[in-house]
């Protein structure tokens, strides 16, 4: 499960990178380039390394434009993602109730960063099984992705997987396949059938349609998964083979 949630939680921020909002000229470029930095080192897993550079990119926005800048938002984020990473949750929590904040205070509470601020925090509930304090959350960010990005968005199929996920934690096993179903729907609607993100979901469907008793339609969402999985594998080889000359 913990997995999936870094998947999902710790989405990429829609849209073009925040930096320059309130800075300009070469430190906003230093600092753009301190964060995609840090950014490429946690992919590779240079852990410690990321952690310095978005540390200095934290300090270096302060510095030039305050503590209540929103150009410290991507930073604070993926340093967020990175201790979430490492299961350092009291500091992915503290970094991401201050983005939160400031998006809050910025933007207002109908904006769809808040909702990713929030599903930060969810997440980071959700693994350590602090339930009541996930749940309003994940609904919070929820209403928020609906309303200003639509209701088919594949951002708020991220938010509906981990909301099942949570029911499905605590017993809720109906409203989770409610919330899978929704989620598969807009997932296979943006993506296509043999994504990997559909394969992911269309499992973890299943398991709460078997949770049900629905045996029949569980085994059925299965043989999606499996045939998803076989065409994904298909298509992999197929685009590493050799173009015909």
């Amino acid at each position: 499960m913990r997995g999936r949630l870094l998947g999902l939680a710790f989405a990429v921020l829609a849209g073009a990178p925040m930096i320059a909002a309130e800075m300009s000229g070469p430190q906003a470029e230093e600092a753009l380039v301190l964060i995609d930095t840090a950014r490429r080192c946690r992919a590779e897993k240079l852990n410690a390394r990321s952690e310095a550079l978005y540390r200095r990119a934290i300090a270096k926005i302060e510095a030039a434009a305050g503590p209540g800048t929103m150009d410290l938002i991507p930073a604070l984020n993926g340093l967020a993602e990175l201790y979430f990473d490492e299961q350092r949750y009291t500091e992915s929590e503290a970094l991401s109730l201050r983005s939160a904040a400031l998006v809050e205070a910025n933007l207002g509470d109908a904006h769809p960063l808040l909702a990713t601020a929030l599903q930060n925090l969810a997440a980071i509930y959700h693994v350590e099984e602090q339930y009541d304090k996930a749940g309003p959350l994940y609904l919070r960010a929820l209403r928020i992705r609906e309303r200003s990005l639509g209701p088919d968005h594949p951002f708020v199929a991220a938010t509906l997987a981990n909301l099942a996920a949570l029911e499905g934690a605590q017993g809720n096993y109906g409203l989770a396949a409610e919330h899978y179903g929704r989620a598969l729907k807009i997932q296979q609607a943006y993506f296509g059938e043999h994504d990997p993100q559909v394969a992911q979901t269309l499992a973890a469907y299943a398991a709460v349609l078997r949770k049900t008793c629905h045996k029949r339609e569980a085994a059925a969402v299965e043989a999606r998964r499996r045939a998803a999985l076989r065409a994904a594998s298909f298509d992999s080889a197929d685009r590493g083979a050799p173009a015909a000359r």
